[in-house]
């Protein structure tokens, strides 16, 4: 899951922390003291939900302060683990633009107990909204208000709201929706993930990872995963992903910032770079980037940094990566 700044945050169940993986590689720890923090979801306001196993619940973290504060409690009867992966956050409006009363409630799926809950943005109330799995692990929802729900006992379950089995799997363990509509499973039973169109037929599948869990999608709808028995983060380039910039100072707060765009094989289409602006800042040239080009551009500006968008359409579906770039003193 990336929070609202881009980095990618992931959890540690074996030393209770959540960490952000930032965009040069660096690891910040965000906040520890969980027990088995699993599946984490950010919410609007940039506050952090985690689903910590060990104790069956779902905390927030404040993005600023980084205190862990209780969410919401679920009672686990069972001799099971507890919650495991946590997510989505619903949409507030229809394809009309109008206002939804579930607008930004969370999907939870209750491991121990076999159902699924939807629970108000505040955490305060939960209403059930599906029954009858086996183990249900992760949530997904698609742009027609599907919600998907990794079931571990081998189903993906679709509620529309009816419950319905969309897939047969190999103990899924997660689920996610590209903007494009395929719906992306890691499955612990043969250690793959599987990519879905949106009527379900298999149409793309990755092998060989060992232990696959969490899985995320940047906003280029590039692929992360981690490998649980390795304890690596993995990357899949789909389409295009930033490298870090190269910077050149040419006179006082003037500088020539070139970035590094990396294209996935085969992928050509045209791409559009946004550098920031403002009152302060002044875009002296601009040079788009091409089908093997980065493009550049010349600013003039006394801020220590500045930060830039990539953006692309593929079939009517909007792709873009944000940058914040360094400048020299």
């Amino acid at each position: 899951m990336f929070d609202n700044a881009g980095r990618l945050l992931f959890s540690d169940i074996k030393t209770g922390f959540v960490s952000a993986l930032n965009a040069d590689g660096s690891v910040e720890r965000i906040a520890g003291g969980m027990s088995a923090p699993e599946g984490i979801v950010v919410q609007a306001d940039g506050r952090i939900l985690v689903g910590e196993q060990g104790r069956n619940r779902v905390v927030a973290i404040d993005p600023k302060s980084h205190a862990v504060t209780l969410w919401h409690a679920f009672p686990n009867r069972t001799a099971r683990d507890g919650i495991d992966g946590i997510g989505p956050i619903l949409p507030s409006l229809d394809s009309q633009g109008n206002f939804l009363p579930t607008a930004d409630n969370v999907i939870v799926p209750d491991s121990p107990n076999g159902v699924v809950w939807r629970v108000s943005s505040d955490g305060k109330t939960a209403t059930q909204i599906a029954s009858g799995m086996v183990r249900p692990v992760g949530a997904a929802v698609d742009r027609a208000g599907r919600i998907f729900v990794a079931d571990e006992g081998g189903t993906l379950w679709a509620l529309t709201p009816a419950k319905v089995r969309f897939a047969t799997l190999s103990t899924p363990d997660d689920v996610l929706v590209g903007r494009g509509g395929h719906i992306f499973v890691n499955t612990l039973g043969d250690d793959a993930i599987h990519e879905l169109d949106s009527q379900g037929h298999q149409v793309g599948v990755i092998t060989g990872i060992q232990q696959p869990q969490g899985i995320a999608l940047d906003g280029a709808d590039n692929l992360y995963y981690t490998e649980f028995n390795t304890g690596r983060i993995d990357r899949v380039i789909r389409s295009f992903t930033l490298d870090s910039p190269k910077v050149t100072r040419t006179g006082p707060s003037t500088y020539i910032v070139c970035p590094v765009i990396r294209r996935a094989a085969g992928f050509s289409r045209p791409l559009g770079l946004t550098p920031g602006s403002s009152l302060t800042t002044a875009i002296l040239q601009l040079v788009q980037p091409g089908t093997d080009s980065s493009g550049a551009f010349e600013v003039q500006t006394p801020e220590h940094s500045i930060t830039i968008g990539v953006s692309t359409t593929d079939g009517g579906v909007n792709l873009g990566l944000s940058q914040n770039v360094s400048l020299s003193p």
